[in-house]
């Protein structure tokens, strides 16, 4: 026995998130704020008298070149070095029970044809502790398992357990198979604080990015859903990894999606033609533009009248609000980096602009029918973390879910400035914009930020909600690419909670669930996400005190 010290007292996901741990029982209050089950607690004895003897062994033949030693029930908590102790701390079995597909649920195999491709073969027993492929080979898979439980079973338009994951046959395809595992990788890398598994996580994305460019050059063009699946998980491994490059990185992955798409064209096999991944990838452009203040992609406007010219006549809202969006970014980006003298007629101008461009967003508003209209429905039962006051949203499918939520955030964010013209310029918008006007601005916003609070659950499914609660949409399909709109949603949950003149509760809720997201998916956005709001938080603390701080533009663009 070695005496290790006095161990930490804190429970498994406290210590895996790097948080202090309050130790309360049966459950921590860190565990109950997110909405997860607390794993319990250590034995403090056990963890501070340990048997070394089988490391001991296993570092002495791993120098002497020796095979493995024969399997033990103590070796499990053993390992011959390290390395392999971190890489196999979690299983894909115990991954599987803690993620979304139900324990006891193991992955389908892949079909035939794909599994002979596959680069990496599972080792056999003789080579394992013997060649470091068997090592990749482990993290392969835990990446890949916890890739499948926690971005893509569950969420929407993807499959709600282990046995319609089956009829997936894209998941096996070798393009994605190693961005699969990268990503998952990443997520664990996050949550566990090891950087060795992000360095794998790296290798693995390089790889991917090698074999994308390989699947550009062939004659054949890949399916839409294939194209569009790889380029969003490719920007995707950006926001979960976490760099301040991750967001040119993820403009440059999703316009260069978008042109591939658009190349390919026509797709007759696909749903709408194809045309909606094309444009769900041109509106993910739209949040990068306005945060960075960059202009939209050279190509958009081709691609937005391409859309006009193919999608059919109940798709054409989507088409408009798309071009409404990309005048507010516009003229966004020119007031925010255009100096703007109170009093001078182009002041006034660019704030009457503003207020005509929020009357044909109210009117888009206003113009919907038929599917595109959808209900609040209320439910006592459900859990409070999960789902906003008790009321959710019934659409029609993810795309037109996702189509309003765009509408949200987008005209909180005009509204949000133009009150802040009205605010720093008030001589020119003296004649344009009453005391009146402000408040039916701010409940504008106000409304606007409570429906996309309400509409989380057909974004994002909860883990406390479970495979039993109702879905939110009445049709599947339009979605698509798994957890492709978890970052959009991270974005306009944080522009609800950040709104001018919305209630603390909206900001509170918001915040539970980025945090959920964070210890759930190991989504280094989100992290970033909620330090963001957290510095939002303080400096409107301080405005509240007296303190000169910024204004609410400036807010909003360090928010963003």
């Amino acid at each position: 026995m070695v005496y290790c010290g006095k161990a930490s007292q804190g429970c498994q996901s406290c210590r895996t998130r790097r948080i202090k741990c309050d130790k309360l029982r049966p459950n921590c209050s860190q565990c109950i704020r997110v909405g997860k089950k607390c794993p319990g607690y250590r034995d403090q004895l056990s963890l501070m008298f340990r048997d070394e003897s089988i490391k001991v062994m296993q570092k002495a033949h791993a120098q002497w070149g020796v095979d493995e030693l024969p399997e033990s029930p103590s070796q499990a908590s053993g390992s011959g070095s390290t390395r392999n102790q971190k890489s196999s701390s979690k299983s894909p079995a115990s991954l599987s029970s803690q993620g979304r597909t139900p324990a006891g649920d193991a992955l389908p195999s892949p079909p035939a044809s794909h599994a002979e491709s596959s680069s990496t073969k599972k080792p056999s027993s003789t080579e394992v502790g013997r060649l470091n492929s068997s090592v990749i080979s482990t993290l392969e898979e835990q990446g890949f398992q916890f890739y499948v439980n926690r971005y893509l079973v569950g969420h929407p338009d993807e499959p709600r357990n282990s046995e319609e994951l089956k009829s997936y046959e894209w998941l096996f395809h070798p393009a994605l198979r190693d961005v699969s595992a990268a990503l998952g990788l990443a997520g664990l890398s996050n949550l566990r604080g090891d950087s060795e598994l992000m360095t794998d996580a790296r290798q693995r994305y390089g790889k991917a990015l090698r074999t994308a460019g390989d699947l550009i050059k062939t004659n054949n063009a890949p399916t839409v859903d294939l194209t569009s699946r790889l380029v969003v998980m490719l920007a995707m491994f950006e926001l979960v990894k976490g760099t301040d490059l991750s967001t040119g990185c993820v403009y440059a992955h999703v316009a260069g999606g978008a042109a591939l798409i658009r190349s390919w064209y026509p797709m007759r096999r696909t749903p709408c033609g194809g045309v909606r991944p094309l444009l769900q990838l041109c509106y993910s452009t739209f949040l990068t533009a306005y945060e960075v203040g960059i202009p939209l992609p050279a190509m958009f406007r081709e691609w937005v009248s391409f859309g006009q010219r193919t999608l059919s006549p109940e798709d054409q809202p989507s088409i408009t609000l798309g071009l409404l969006i990309a005048r507010f970014i516009e003229m966004s980006s020119y007031v925010r980096f255009n100096g703007l003298n109170d009093g001078k007629p182009t002041t006034t101008l660019t704030i009457e602009k503003l207020l005509s461009l929020d009357d044909e967003f109210s009117d888009w508003e206003a113009s919907l029918a038929g599917s595109w209209r959808y209900k609040t429905e209320k439910s006592a039962h459900l859990p409070p973390a999960a789902v906003f006051e008790g009321e959710y949203h019934n659409y029609y499918d993810m795309w037109i879910a996702r189509i309003w939520n765009h509408y949200r955030w987008s005209r909180i964010l005009l509204n949000q400035l133009i009150l802040d013209m009205v605010n720093s310029s008030p001589v020119s918008a003296q004649s344009l914009v009453s005391d009146e006007g402000r408040q039916e601005r701010l409940a504008t916003i106000k409304r606007l930020a409570r429906d996309i609070l309400a509409s989380t659950p057909s974004h994002w499914r909860h883990p406390l909600l479970g495979d039993n609660a109702a879905v939110p949409v009445e049709q599947k399909g339009g979605g698509g690419a798994g957890a492709a709109g978890v970052p959009i949603l991270l974005f306009q949950l944080q522009v609800a909670a950040c709104a001018p003149g919305v209630p603390p509760e909206f900001w509170n809720w918001a915040y539970g669930v980025l945090e959920c997201i964070w210890g759930d998916m190991g989504m280094q956005h989100a992290k970033t996400m909620m330090d963001t709001m957290l510095a939002h938080r303080e400096s409107m603390k301080t405005r509240a005190l007296g303190t000169p701080g910024c204004s609410t533009a400036k807010l909003s663009e360090n928010s963003a």
